[in-house]
C-alpha cells in the first residue's frame, strides 16, 4: 500500500515541526536566562573568593542545556533518516513481492519467518535456562 503524501499531510507535518522546534527553542532561551539571572545575582551576593565557583556551576549548567538540546536534534535527524530508509526498503520489497511468482513468495516469507524466530532473544527466564543446563551435565558457573 502507498503511503497518503497529500500536500494536506505534508502541511500538518510541517507545521507540527515547526510549533516543536519553535516550543524547543522558546524552553532552551528560557532556561539559559533564568541560569544567565541566577548567576548575576549570585556573583552579586557571594564572597570574591567563590564567584569562581557560581561562574563553573553556571557554564556547566548552560553547557548541559545547550548539549542536552543538539543532542535531541541530532537524535530526531538521524531517526527521521532511519524511517526514510526503511519506507524506501518496504517499496522495494512490496515490488518485488508483486513480480515474483506465488510459491517463491511463500517459501521466502517462510525462511523469513523462521530467521526472525531464530534472532528473536528467548523469554525464558534465566533460573530455567540454568536449570535446563544443569540438567545436561553442564555447569555454567565452572
Amino acid at each position: 500500500m502507498a503511503e497518503d503524501k497529500s500536500p494536506k499531510r505534508e502541511s500538518s507535518t510541517s507545521v507540527t515541526e515547526v510549533v516543536s522546534t519553535t516550543g524547543a527553542i522558546i524552553v532552551v532561551g528560557l532556561g539559559l536566562v533564568f541560569v544567565f539571572i541566577i548567576a548575576v545575582v549570585s556573583l552579586g551576593t557571594v564572597p570574591n573568593e567563590q564567584k569562581a565557583a557560581v561562574v563553573t556551576a553556571a557554564l556547566t549548567v548552560l553547557g548541559t542545556i545547550v548539549g542536552a538540546y543538539f543532542g535531541v536534534k541530532v537524535g530526531a535527524a538521524g531517526r527521521e533518516k532511519a524511517e526514510a530508509a526503511r519506507d524506501a526498503e518496504a517499496v522495494k520489497v512490496q515490488e518485488l513481492a508483486a513480480r515474483v511468482d506465488p510459491q517463491t513468495a511463500r517459501d521466502a516469507l517462510d525462511t523469513a519467518e523462521r530467521r526472525v524466530q531464530d534472532a528473536a532473544p528467548t523469554a525464558e527466564p534465566l533460573e530455567h535456562r540454568v536449570r535446563r543446563v544443569r540438567a545436561k551435565g553442564i555447569h555454567p558457573d565452572a
